[in-house]
């Protein structure tokens, strides 16, 4: 900033010696028509003041020039200072921000969802159980979509587990009519094969 502030005032500052100098520095033609040397000491104090006139007129400008970047720099200074309360402001609202879209991350979930496929798989299973079905081994999915039993198990996905399983007694069984007992190694054989995955990765 003060580069900028010395490429303004140095042609200012020349501007006025040049001028001051111009003023001060006698023409030619102020030679050729001065006063005659029998009136020299009539002429002399007219051109005395009037050189005097010239001087102050001169000291003037250069007082006004000398204020004017004076008030040009406090300017910048204080256009500097606005633009850092700015930021100032504006870097705290985005903290500020931040820590608002932080806050629910660290919320508590919801209760029923607290146990993941690393929890014993059995308090996993009995989690989906409940969540799937209230416990209820007979019942079908209420919106049509073919799963059922306490694991909504869909038809395909329970032939497939009870074919790996070894039990080709349940492939072709409705999952909601066999039995309790069943219906859980199915669900144990499922998840010692994929987890918690096929019930939305955790419960």
């Amino acid at each position: 900033m003060r580069k900028r502030v010395l490429l303004i005032a140095a042609p200012l500052l020349v501007v006025a010696i040049a001028a001051s100098v111009a003023v001060a520095s006698p023409s030619t033609a102020e030679h050729s028509s001065g006063p005659k040397l029998d009136k020299l000491h009539a002429e002399r104090p007219t051109a005395a003041t009037d050189r005097n006139a010239d001087l102050s007129v001169t000291d003037a400008g250069f007082q006004q020039a000398a204020k004017n970047i004076q008030d040009y720099l406090h300017a910048q200074q204080v256009n500097d200072y606005l633009r850092y309360l700015g930021a100032q402001a504006v870097g705290e609202y985005i903290v500020s921000l931040q820590a608002a879209q932080a806050a629910p991350t660290g919320a508590a979930q919801p209760a029923g969802s607290t146990v993941t496929s690393n929890s014993d798989p059995g308090d996993f299973l009995s989690c989906v159980r409940q969540r799937e079905s209230g416990g209820n081994y007979g019942v079908y999915n209420a919106g049509g979509s073919g799963a059922a039993g306490a694991y909504q198990f869909m038809p395909g996905t329970w032939n497939s587990i009870a074919a790996s399983a070894g039990r080709s007694d349940l492939v072709g069984v409705d999952p909601a009519q066999a039995a309790p007992a069943d219906q859980d190694a199915m669900a144990q054989t499922l998840y010692a094969q994929q987890g918690a995955g096929p019930w939305g990765g955790g419960c």
